[in-house]
């Protein structure tokens, strides 16, 4: 128990401290540009401090999420506390929207300047390339190591930064080349960066908020972890749901639907651990039992057409079986609700003197009372022996 909790105490202060770094360098760099753009008449770069700001709130929001998304579950977040990373990054996807049309409107505006901006522009450029590359490897092969989506999500903001100064020092050589309207020609292409990132960071969280489908690979390595687990006949309705940086995994097997409820359950059970214990991102597995193939389309009124439950009919038998004198106890009933037919075992004990043809015909006799009850298509009475 020791090391594991060493082992995600580590695990924890990586991830912080990767992104505590990013913010850092985030922070440097926005005021770096925004300065130097500034004061030389640079609108690329000042787009590109725009996008160093977007990513300094990425990373407020990644530790945030780190930090409320590992709590454990409560009763009032029976699922955890994923949504609020979602819920965040939604948010940020808003402000970073905003960002990115003040900036393009700046660009716009500053398309008839003829200002070149000095060399300071291009060495700022260079830096935030090389120190944003360097960021987005660190924090990607910590995301990978430890199998957390949002980290690598961050790396992918550094990777960005990083492309929207490639193209801020587009712009800013070619204006010194004598061609200003590259420059804040490259602010528009800076805040197009921006405004997809947002959008697509906007519609991931929606995806997430609304249960959409978005992990078609995950699916599909539940149906391979399916495929082998003991006593699973079949599967189907696999659905996978994000819950921040986790997932959420429901599906139905197919099992014999002769077999008892705690062996059924054991099924199940075995189900859920193979998925749990084989995908470290799944936290929560529900597994729903079927004793036979669910119905190829299910009209609404067929699902409320359910058979008589387990206690009428077991009364009926009862009475029935009372019209037979050589039987003196029923000591099991069991009944299978199966291909929407009901079939029933009877365990009952009878007078010890009988001979064995004469057993075999009240067993039969039996029987065909039995499945004169309404709603029994086929009953199979055993017979055993009175305890002395």
């Amino acid at each position: 128990m020791e090391s594991t909790n060493s082992l995600e105490s580590s695990t924890s202060w990586q991830m912080k401290a990767v992104t505590w770094l990013g913010a850092l360098v985030n922070i440097l760099l926005t005021i770096l540009k925004a300065v130097v753009g500034w004061a030389s008449g640079s609108p690329a770069l000042i787009a590109d401090a725009g996008h160093s700001f977007s990513d300094l709130l990425s990373d407020g929001v990644t530790l945030w999420a780190l930090m409320l998304g590992r709590m454990p579950k409560d009763d009032n977040h029976p699922y955890g506390h994923g949504r609020f990373e979602t819920i965040g990054t939604l948010f940020v996807a808003v402000l970073l929207g905003f960002t990115a049309l003040e900036l393009g409107i700046y660009a716009i505006g500053s398309l008839d300047q003829e200002q070149s901006p000095g060399w300071n522009a291009i060495y700022v450029a260079l830096i935030s390339i090389f120190l944003k590359e360097l960021l987005f490897w660190l924090t990607m092969w910590i995301g990978k190591k430890e199998q957390n989506r949002l980290l690598q999500a961050n790396a992918w903001h550094h990777r960005s930064d990083a492309l929207s100064s490639v193209a801020a020092l587009i712009g800013i050589g070619g204006a010194q080349l004598g061609y200003p309207f590259l420059d804040p020609l490259a602010g528009l292409v800076v805040s197009a960066l921006i405004m997809k990132t947002a959008w697509d960071m906007g519609k991931q969280s929606v995806d997430e908020l609304t249960d959409a489908v978005t992990d078609p690979e995950v699916e599909s390595q539940v149906h391979q972890l399916m495929s082998n687990v003991e006593g699973v006949q079949d599967f189907h309705e696999v659905r996978v749901r994000r819950m921040g940086s986790y997932l959420l995994v429901d599906l139905h097997i197919e099992v014999d639907g002769h077999l008892t409820v705690s062996s059924a359950h054991q099924i199940a059970e075995r189900a859920r651990l193979r998925i749990i214990q084989s995908l470290p991102t799944v936290t929560e597995v529900l597994v729903h039992v079927d004793p036979e193939p669910d119905p190829p389309s299910k009209m609404p009124d067929e699902e409320t057409q359910l058979m008589r439950p387990q206690d009428e009919i077991e009364q009926d038998i009862v009475s029935v079986l009372e019209q037979v004198p050589q039987v003196r106890k029923i000591t099991h009933i069991y009944c299978h609700y199966l291909h929407r037919k009901l079939l029933v075992h009877i365990h009952v004990e009878m007078e010890e003197n009988l001979i064995i043809s004469e057993a075999r015909r009240i067993a039969i006799e039996a029987e065909k009372l039995v499945e004169s009850i309404a709603d029994i298509q086929e009953a199979d009475v055993h017979l055993e022996l009175s305890p002395h």
